[in-house]
């Protein structure tokens, strides 16, 4: 957070984080929703029960869900996918271990929505409505 608050002051744009090799697969085909839930708080059981009340919906917008949590990598819905966690923390500049975090990746690799605090659902297909409808590559 720190380094996005200096490139807005010193007006440096932010370099867009380049997509973790284990995410490749879902390129042109799904996007991804990422939940970092190693924050000793709530947060991550609030996101957990909001994303599990909108599942039939996360599956029709072709939206795959995974928890990053304990070093590992788990799927909400499907458990058909290896993932590597620390790449994924590190290539997405996501929260420090222990933090919450939500990121949304697009179909074209690139991230849609960055938040350090549960987003609704409302808020998470709004992102992806704000998008501009193309098929993909």
């Amino acid at each position: 957070m720190l380094k996005s608050i200096v490139h807005e002051i010193i007006g440096t744009p932010r370099r867009e984080p380049a997509l973790p090799r284990s995410l490749e697969q879902f390129r042109d085909n799904k996007r991804v929703l990422i939940i970092f839930a190693d924050a000793q708080d709530d947060r991550p059981l609030i996101q957990d029960e909001w994303l599990r009340k909108a599942q039939m919906r996360l599956i029709e917008e072709d939206i795959e869900v995974f928890t990053i949590a304990g070093g590992g990598a788990f799927a909400l819905f499907d458990d058909d996918w290896e993932l590597d966690a620390d790449d994924i923390r590190e290539r997405l500049q996501g929260p420090p271990s222990g933090e919450f975090g939500l990121i949304l990746i697009g179909r074209d690799g690139t991230v849609k929505l960055r938040s350090s605090e549960p987003r609704t659902m409302e808020e998470i297909f709004k992102a992806l409505d704000d998008l501009p409808k193309t098929t993909p590559w």
